[in-house]
């Protein structure tokens, strides 16, 4: 299908989020990404292709890529998206993944890396929006204080006292003990990882070794980013 830019939002200081009008309607599950293709000059190794989540909520009306671009060595995919103008065109393919919410009624805890927020923004708004039941405890790792998309899932908490959030800034790290503390009972939930390969990797040790198990989990990796 044909995207077409319509607005461009830094995020934060390394973060931006690219917004596209579909040609044709499109439906996806909070949690899934497409798989966008951009046409430009001088690819690099990883070529014209990458995974993006869908950072927006389908009642949001549009499509988001909410990723960092950085500024001294951007890949050139990343460097032609940043460059291209309202207007530009892109080619996206999907909705596909099973990083999406299945149960409402039931106990979630959420453990987000970094740029791992993507997929979990969606979710809690659209689950917000229907005024789901669902218990959600989300654990925001980051490696300083700009922290993508705090202002607007703080909003959501005001009003949905069912979704808690506890930041953890670098040097800070989310560890057993930290789950034990925040999770009263770790058999309940179902845990979503998302974020770097290498935190997620973390993340999954250490719920093995919390005893949790492997059927109550979900992961979904963001290949090429560092370690929160």
């Amino acid at each position: 299908m044909e995207l077409t830019l319509i607005e461009k939002k830094p995020e934060t200081l390394d973060a931006i989020s690219f917004f596209f009008k579909p040609a044709i309607p499109v439906l996806w599950t909070p949690g899934q990404f497409l798989i966008y293709t951009l046409d430009h000059k001088n690819p690099d190794v990883r070529g014209k292709m990458r995974f993006f989540t869908i950072s927006s909520a389908p009642f949001e009306n549009h499509i988001a890529i909410t990723t960092k671009i950085d500024d001294k060595s951007p890949s050139s995919f990343k460097k032609a998206l940043n460059e291209m103008p309202i207007g530009g065109k892109i080619v996206g393919k999907g909705p596909d993944g099973n990083f999406v919410v299945e149960d409402v009624f039931a106990e979630y805890v959420f453990i987000a890396g970094g740029i791992g927020i993507t997929p979990f923004r969606p979710i809690i708004l659209d689950l917000t929006k229907d005024k789901s039941p669902i218990k959600i405890t989300l654990l925001y790792a980051n490696k300083n204080d700009d922290i993508l998309f705090k202002n607007g899932l703080e909003e959501i908490t005001k009003s949905n006292p069912n979704i808690k959030i506890h930041y953890f800034v670098s040097p800070v790290h989310i560890d057993g003990d930290s789950i034990k503390k925040l999770v009263s009972d770790l058999k309940k939930p179902l845990y979503y990882i998302s974020g770097p390969n290498d935190m997620v990797e973390d993340m999954l040790n250490i719920l093995k070794n919390l005893k949790v198990e492997d059927r109550k989990i979900k992961s979904d990796y963001f290949g090429g980013y560092k370690a929160i």
